[in-house]
Formats: C-alpha cells, sequence, structure tokens
C-alpha cells in the first residue's frame, strides 16, 4: 500500500478516536490527511472500505502479539507475560471500540471485513487458540499447573479485561470503578492463581 493509502487510513483512525463516528466523515478525513476529499474514492472506493481498512491495521495488532507468544514458549515469567497480555488487551479494546462501532454501524461493511479476516485464517478464536496454546507449551515445560486448563484462563483472562474496559468507559472511577492498573492486577492475580504449579 502507497503513501496517499497509508496517510488516509492514518487519519481515518486518528478522526474516528478524536471525534467519533459522528464525525467520521470523508471531508474530516481528508482535511486529516491533507489531501482531496476524491481521493478516497479514488483509492478506497468509498468510505466505508477506507474504514475497514483502518480496522484490519488496529485488529492485526492484538493478533500478532497473540502469535508472537504461541513461538515463543520458555521466556520471562508466565505471569509477567500474562501482565503484559493483559495490558495490551486493554490497550487494545480501549483503542478498537470506536473503530468497531463505526465499522458495526453499516451491516454490509461489517459482513465483507468479516469474510476478509476469515480468508486471512483470521479472527478471534485463533488469537484464543494461539495464547491457550502457549499456555500448554508453559504447562509442558512445567511452568504452569499440569491441571489448569489453558482456554478458560486465557478465555477468563480476557473475558475480565474486556468487562473493565466496557463497564469503566461508563462508570469511570469518579462513580468507583478501579482504575486500569487495579483492575489489570486483579485480573492476572486471579488467573495465575489457577495456573501457577504448585
Amino acid at each position: 500500500m502507497g503513501g496517499i493509502e497509508e496517510r488516509l487510513i492514518d487519519a481515518a483512525a486518528r478522526v474516528l478516536e478524536r471525534d467519533g463516528v459522528r464525525g467520521l466523515t470523508t471531508r474530516a478525513i481528508a482535511l486529516e490527511a491533507g489531501c482531496a476529499e476524491g481521493s478516497i474514492y479514488n483509492h478506497f472506493g468509498n468510505k466505508e472500505h477506507l474504514l475497514a481498512a483502518a480496522v484490519n491495521r488496529r485488529v492485526m495488532l492484538f493478533p500478532a502479539l497473540a502469535a508472537e507468544y504461541a513461538a515463543t514458549p520458555g521466556q520471562e515469567d508466565v505471569d509477567e507475560r500474562l501482565r503484559e497480555l493483559a495490558t495490551a488487551a486493554m490497550a487494545f479494546y480501549r483503542g478498537g471500540s470506536g473503530h468497531l462501532a463505526a465499522l458495526l454501524a453499516d451491516p454490509h461493511a461489517v459482513r465483507n471485513h468479516l469474510r476478509e479476516v476469515h480468508a486471512r485464517g483470521g479472527g478471534p478464536w485463533r488469537t484464543l487458540e494461539n495464547l491457550a496454546n502457549w499456555l500448554r507449551d508453559e504447562q509442558a515445560l512445567g511452568r504452569v499447573a499440569p491441571e489448569a486448563n489453558p482456554s478458560a484462563a486465557i478465555t477468563a483472562l480476557l473475558g475480565s479485561v474486556l468487562y473493565h474496559v466496557i463497564t469503566s468507559t461508563v462508570w469511570d472511577v469518579e462513580f468507583g470503578a478501579p482504575d486500569d492498573d487495579t483492575a489489570l492486577d486483579r485480573a492476572v492475580a486471579a488467573i495465575w492463581w489457577g495456573l501457577a504449579p504448585t
């Protein structure tokens, strides 16, 4: 992908994160990218295809980390890696929520996006599978309890982080939500309690 396409993708992501779905207009994207509005149509066909490209870029960051973990068991302490993973998941969920909301606003665009991700062998289940395989490899190395369930542990960790992101977006610290560090500490401690070898 060339220079103008990259500029437009980055501009769409910035406008979405700054102004939300309502502010994501072709005019705003073009202004942010410093190019003519027609460039969007010349390079992507329409705003929805540009948005899908921006979502694809964001969505691939977390699966890439999961694949890296799956390929490198035995590095760092498992609980430290769980904390790194939970921190990355929180950033991913917080940063990607606007992108996902914008994409979901157009059912046709989201179906096309899902077809593209599926055709590349991606999707959330692949990420969970990679992370569960990493924990299984750690189990084989004796660094995770033999009776632990890696799939359940990863699902619980990511689910806990996602729950915190969703609830704290509405019910922030002012209304009693734990701050991000506290939420991460609790989630990782709970999961590690069930994974730690005796």
